[in-house]
């Protein structure tokens, strides 16, 4: 008897250090992984007043405006880049994300029109005074470099049909393989006043959905970046890189139309 309770003392003096051993170690984790998020925080929130504060200096040469007055320094600012970007000879696109509405303008005249099925844009962009939003949008945004996931402006050679029914056979051809091929469609606008601004080509809802699933939607994967690019510079204990983005979802076949008319060194007015 006295054994076998000496064995148990044991046993359970043994499962007691296990177990406190279990606690610490679960404590560690815990605090490592607070001080990782309170770093991570800091670090971040560090980078997004750095670029407001960036931004709010471009701006102090004008005038003080009253916080009033920011949806009609909004209304100034979306005509008066309309009307610059019209005296220009090329192609330009306008976004009004208010009316959701993005089109194509050649001297100010539409020459296509889409309807946005949905956007987002980073909070930078909702923190901005008026004076900080005129000076962003009052003037037409620069495009400085286009990057897409299919062939921008891509040329075919094609032989002209021989008569009315090889003709129509092509044409049934095309559209049987037009509603056949399906593309990720996306692409990336770098902007002159250090933003991006990205489209993505989503046709309904169950199609964005089966996107995200397979891992194929754009926003899935541009989120994914911006997280390994915050993590490689806190793991250093750098600020990390911050770029203020807008992304816009708007029918596939419209996104690849705007793409391959948007020349590559175009201007882009936006309203939000």
């Amino acid at each position: 008897m006295k054994e076998n309770s000496a064995e148990s003392f044991d046993s359970l003096f043994v499962k007691k250090r296990r177990f406190i051993g279990l606690k610490v170690f679960v404590l560690l984790i815990v605090i490592l992984l607070l001080g990782f998020l309170s770093v991570y925080t800091y670090l971040s929130v560090s980078a997004v007043r750095g670029r407001m504060t960036v931004a709010a200096e471009k701006a102090a040469n004008i005038e003080s405006v009253s916080p009033e007055l920011i949806d009609v320094m909004k209304d100034k600012a979306w005509l008066e880049s309309r009307l610059k970007m019209a005296a220009d000879d090329s192609i330009g696109l306008t976004i009004d994300l208010k009316e959701k509405v993005i089109q194509l303008e050649l001297k100010g005249i539409v020459v296509m029109k889409s309807k946005i099925h949905d956007y987002t844009a980073s909070g930078f962009f909702k923190k901005m005074n008026a004076n900080v939003y005129f000076t962003m949008f009052g003037t037409p945004l620069k495009v400085t470099r286009i990057e897409s996931s299919i062939e921008k402006n891509p040329f075919k050679v094609k032989i002209a049909p021989k008569d009315t029914i090889e003709a129509q056979t092509q044409a049934a051809a095309a559209a049987k393989k037009d509603s056949l091929t399906r593309e990720n469609v996306f692409w990336t606008v770098k902007l002159d006043r250090d933003f991006e601004l990205n489209i993505q080509g989503i046709d309904s809802v169950t199609n964005s959905k089966a996107k995200i699933v397979k891992g194929e939607d754009f926003e899935f994967k541009r989120d994914m970046k911006n997280i390994m690019n915050s993590l490689n510079h806190i793991i250093k204990f750098q600020k990390p890189d911050y770029t203020p983005e807008i992304l816009i979802s708007i029918p596939e076949k419209e996104a690849k139309t705007i793409l391959n008319a948007l020349p590559k060194k175009s201007l882009i007015t936006i309203r939000i």
